[in-house]
């Protein structure tokens, strides 16, 4: 859906000669990040009103958004299964938040959010087969992915320290959601490796 949009957005531009062919495949991609991250923006804020929720919602996804646009992680094979896992798993984490202001679970939220900021620390930053990094492009993916994880890091403690649930539970659950891509897309990075080797 969302790359059909991108097409037809491009094909507009396209047309009216705004752009030229060689720059066609660039626009459809600017336009399909655009699109996606704006539909899972709005996902994210609907979900987080109706679950009562909504502040904590934003600053989770934007979070979420800064250390993933960095780190990498999982990427899913077709646009469908994309869109139903990235819509799966930050429903799963605003249920987390909505539960947090029921239930007190801080501490073990604490420990998961520093093993998750480890794994973080050495996975990142994770390409792809089909778009691998040049050694330049890693080193410099990895000072911005570190320096984005130091800022969540802090954060996270100041918020736990001074136990503002408003930063802690949202922030914490950024680490986790990149970390869990991270492990998955290197899982699946080693597979099709092995694949291509056998």
């Amino acid at each position: 859906m969302i790359n059909n949009l991108s097409k037809y957005f491009t094909g507009k531009l396209l047309s009216k000669g705004s752009i030229t062919e060689s720059e066609q495949e660039l626009y459809v991609y600017g336009f399909f990040m655009l699109l996606s991250q704006l539909m899972f923006f709005i996902f994210t804020s609907v979900l987080g009103l109706i679950l009562g929720c909504f502040i904590e919602s934003i600053i989770f996804y934007i979070a979420f958004q800064f250390i993933r646009r960095y780190a990498g992680g999982y990427h899913a094979s077709t646009e469908t299964r994309c869109e139903i896992m990235s819509s799966f798993s930050l429903a799963v984490c605003i249920v987390v938040i909505r539960f947090s202001k029921i239930y007190d679970f801080q501490t073990v939220l604490l420990f998961i959010t520093i093993v998750s900021a480890t794994c973080i620390l050495f996975l990142c930053p994770l390409d792809t087969p089909e778009k691998p990094l040049t050694d330049k492009e890693f080193k410099y993916f990895r000072k911005i992915s570190w320096l984005i994880l130091l800022i969540i890091s802090a954060a996270i403690a100041v918020s736990y320290v001074f136990k503002v649930k408003l930063l802690f539970v949202p922030l914490s659950l950024s680490l986790i959601l990149e970390s869990i891509l991270l492990i998955a897309g290197k899982i699946k990075k080693t597979a099709i490796a092995k694949r291509v080797i056998e």
